[in-house]
């Protein structure tokens, strides 16, 4: 792995800090040592419910070329991605960044990705939550994969129902038209890898291929932290 800047020990700084504030595993909660640097025990570690599946077309998601995920959404990936979104835990972000980069590296055919683009949320969503997840897992993740990321040209331009409040036919209405890119000088003729944090049905990720698509994208991927179904 050609980055692993994330996995060195914390500073002299950082693990005083985590003396009075102690790192826990994003599972379970056990309390790790301070030099720890995955927000995750060993145990739990060994017990991840790996999705195990390369790069594939989902029928369902027609716009993305291939779809990864590195979890299914259970045993315990569920709540720690809930804590991270709801619970004020950004930081979770980096170990779910270097988890879903170690399982894609090891894919014997990772394809070439020219931008790696997160899924966006509606700004004054975003501004009340303080950080959009997908953002700061795409941006760890292009780092990891040395890969330039472009977090302001898709856009949510405006404010949508939560998807999970919905079933796939009201999804589907429920973000229709809520997408925008902005340049398309920068997605035209690319490859490019969209980021979330979990898939359900895939709406959310084929509506922004779409626009991607209909902007000159040449290809598009995604990866996900999670994904909701077997």
């Amino acid at each position: 792995m050609k980055n692993q800047e994330f996995l060195k020990i914390p500073s002299i700084w950082e693990r005083i800090l985590r003396l009075v504030y102690p790192v826990k595993c994003m599972i379970c909660d056990e309390v790790l040592k301070e030099d720890t640097a995955l927000y995750l025990c060993e145990t739990c570690s060994k017990m991840l419910p790996y999705y195990r599946k390369e790069f594939c077309a989902i029928p369902r998601i027609p716009y993305i070329n291939g779809l990864f995920a590195a979890f299914y959404y259970e045993n315990g990936v569920d709540r720690a991605i809930q804590a991270m979104k709801f619970n004020h835990q950004p930081l979770l972000s980096r170990t779910m960044a270097w988890l879903l980069y170690r399982e894609m590296v090891k894919e014997k055919f990772l394809p070439d990705f020219d931008i790696v683009i997160p899924v966006p949320m509606y700004r004054r969503k975003e501004h009340k939550r303080g950080y959009n997840q997908a953002e700061l897992v795409a941006i760890k993740l292009a780092d990891y994969l040395e890969v330039p990321v472009h977090i302001d040209n898709l856009v949510k331009i405006r404010k949508t129902r939560p998807q999970s409040s919905l079933k796939r036919e009201g999804r589907l209405h429920n973000i229709e038209g809520s997408f925008q890119v902005k340049d398309p000088a920068l997605v035209s003729g690319k490859s490019i890898l969209l980021v979330d944090d979990v898939v359900t049905t895939g709406t959310t990720l084929n509506t922004c291929a779409k626009i991607l698509y209909e902007n000159g994208a040449s290809w598009i991927f995604a990866s996900a932290i999670a994904i909701a179904e077997k």
